[in-house]
């Protein structure tokens, strides 16, 4: 299973085992390294997007509270 998904990165970057190996190791580096350190760091180099505080209801009103946007704007 490991060769089949060696062979396909191979394909996909065009680069050596030696090269991937290498990437590979960084960027487990990366994921662990200081992971005790200032979480505001830790975060910002975490895959996060973001977050807002809202409504808890949210998502599921999100067509009315968008139907009731246009409706706003339309009768205005």
């Amino acid at each position: 299973m490991r060769q089949t998904k060696l062979s396909y990165l191979q394909g996909q970057t065009q680069q050596t085992l030696d090269e991937i190996v290498k990437h590979a190791i960084d960027l487990y580096y990366q994921r662990f390294h200081g992971q005790d350190s200032n979480p505001l760091a830790r975060l910002k180099q975490s895959a996060f997007i973001g977050s807002f505080k809202a409504e808890e209801n949210l998502a599921a009103n999100s067509k009315a509270t968008l139907h009731s946007l246009f409706q706003q704007q339309h009768d205005h």
